[in-house]
């Protein structure tokens, strides 16, 4: 059985504990919990001992730390997963790498490409799986859009439209403070978006252009992004964090124009168009099985079991894409729209 800590005991934390929750018995189990605010992390193990498939013996309070340092040095682990803000994860991910542990760390997966770049780097060196918390790598509509992008029946991608919308200030926490979040709606949900264009189509960026605007908050809420892929073909990104509706639903929609054909993807739901122009229905039936979530391929992946379905150089192209975002905008972004 693999042993797994968990470093930042936040909102999403919880989503991974469920997302391993669905592994077969003696797969992996969670013999470490982290995080500066202790409560949390207490609540967390309340919530993992629900769970005998990872936590056969139920967990105690040895396993809480307040020091992910400490963890490390008390606990035998074999992986950790790292839920902390986005400026902190270069320095969790590292850290556990040259102990020789594999990670799986959220997105965004850095908030620079050369910190990007070295993370990739230490776990090819050190042979260990580092895997990307994107979790429409594990999503059977995106992984069937992206066979057929890249089987060429359709002919070669030549242009991408995607949105993507969420109420951030609702989302709240550490997101809305540019020191923790690195940026706002581009490296919060918007990373999500910019990852599935470049990962369906097998691409990394070359040239961006890029808008934002605060509307009055300390980090970006809309954002507007066109990009030149490299194998030619042409993007536009939209995001907002300005979604009125007062929920953390996200609302999505991809569109990839291909020389004889299409693919769009809206919610679960995938249409194909033909060079006659007429749009077909996917039927779910022939939606690839994936793995669940990114916990299960994580802990799967050390076992040898599957592929890394979300391999680092995931996180090095989008954290790219969103650096020459953010650099092509200048400091400071721009604030003249207004919330009412």
């Amino acid at each position: 059985m693999l042993r797994v800590g968990i470093v930042g005991c936040g909102s999403i934390s919880w989503e991974h504990v469920r997302g391993l929750s669905l592994l077969d018995e003696g797969e992996a189990g969670v013999v470490g919990l982290c995080d500066i605010v202790r409560d949390r992390a207490e609540r967390l193990m309340g919530y993992v001992n629900r769970f005998r498939v990872i936590a056969p013996e139920p967990l105690s309070l040895e396993s809480v730390f307040e020091d992910y340092s400490e963890m490390l040095d008390s606990l035998e682990l074999d992986a950790t997963i790292v839920c902390t803000p986005h400026t902190l994860h270069y320095e969790h991910v590292m850290e556990a790498l040259r102990r020789n542990l594999h990670v799986l760390v959220e997105k965004p997966m850095a908030v620079s490409l050369r910190e990007a770049e070295e993370m990739r780097g230490e776990a090819e060196r050190r042979g260990l799986v580092l895997s990307i918390g994107y979790q429409r790598h594990c999503k059977p509509e995106y992984v069937y859009a992206r066979s057929r992008i890249l089987s060429g029946d359709l002919g070669e991608p030549h242009l991408i439209m995607g949105w993507l919308s969420q109420n951030l200030t609702v989302a709240g926490r550490f997101y809305l403070n540019p020191k923790l979040s690195g940026g706002g709606q581009v490296r919060s949900s918007g990373t999500h978006l910019i990852d599935a264009i470049l990962w369906l189509t097998d691409t990394e960026p070359v040239r961006v252009k890029a808008f934002m605007d605060r509307a009055g908050s300390d980090v970006d809420l809309y954002a507007v992004i066109a990009v030149e892929l490299s194998n030619g073909a042409l993007a536009s990104i939209t995001l907002s964090g300005g979604d009125v509706r007062p929920t953390t639903a996200v609302d999505e929609e991809l569109r990839v124009w291909c020389s004889r054909g299409a693919v769009f993807i809206k919610g679960d739901d995938v249409y194909i168009q033909g060079s006659d122009g007429s749009i077909t229905k996917v039927d779910r039936s022939l939606y690839p099985k994936v793995s669940p979530n990114p916990d299960v391929n994580f802990i799967r992946a050390i076992l040898g079991k599957e592929e890394n379905l979300i391999p680092p150089i995931c996180g090095v192209r989008a954290s790219k894409l969103e650096e020459l975002a953010y650099k092509d905008v200048g400091t400071p972004i721009p604030s003249r729209l207004k919330r009412i």
